[in-house]
């Protein structure tokens, strides 16, 4: 199991968690960084070794030049430090039907970049709803909310990773706590050798908390 920084911004570099091993970046904001921050960002991650997940939402409609650009450049940019390219439909749900060019630009892009994809469930996802996307791209994967999606962690065959985005029926959930966090570790190790992407706002401060149940659940 491995931790990822959910929503990483040029700010994190003086608030880092070193149990993060890898960092989740937007990658058409990445491109708007200014040249030092864009170099600053790829000597850190090759001095830490850590692997970069770009995400990409496909709520803005690009066409597929747009769009095979942004992906190239990224795999170029990133080379062996890119983990996979994770895929939002930038909605409440995958509905390809407010996204339908950005998503056959995506299948044409892909079919020659050979580029890992994970289609990131959104909050009112379910696996009726990402059928459609998942089924475009047999190879693919999905990442899940442990704590919103866990009834379908278990009935899903196909390669699943985590993110944890602080989603509350009643409110955003700013900390998970102690005992929340450890039925979520729970739920993550029953994939084996998955990631959890932290995205909720106490992030940072509660990457040690999770990877000591990490570690704790490992060892028992």
């Amino acid at each position: 199991m491995q931790l990822a920084l959910g929503k990483f911004t040029l700010e994190h570099f003086s608030r880092f968690n070193l149990h993060f091993k890898l960092v989740e970046v937007e990658a058409q904001e990445y491109f708007t960084w200014d040249a030092r921050g864009r170099e600053r960002f790829r000597k850190w991650i090759t001095k830490k070794d850590i692997k970069v997940i770009p995400r990409l939402s496909l709520r803005t409609d690009r066409g597929e030049d747009e769009m095979h650009d942004l992906l190239l450049a990224a795999r170029e940019v990133f080379g062996k430090h890119l983990e996979f390219l994770l895929v939002s439909s930038g909605r409440k749900r995958f509905d390809l039907s407010l996204s339908t060019r950005s998503y056959r630009s995506l299948q044409a892009v892909h079919r020659n970049a050979a580029m890992p994809l994970y289609f990131e469930w959104g909050e009112e996802d379910t696996m009726l709803t990402t059928q459609g996307a998942l089924g475009g791209f047999p190879d693919s994967g999905a990442v899940l909310d442990p704590d919103l999606h866990r009834n379908s962690i278990s009935k899903l065959t196909i390669p699943r990773h985590f993110k944890l985005h602080g989603w509350h029926p009643d409110r955003w959930m700013r900390r998970y706590g102690n005992e929340l966090s450890k039925k979520i570790v729970k739920r993550v190790q029953k994939v084996n050798h998955s990631i959890l992407i932290l995205a909720h706002s106490g992030r940072v401060e509660e990457a040690t908390l999770f990877y000591e149940h990490f570690r704790k659940t490992d060892s028992d």
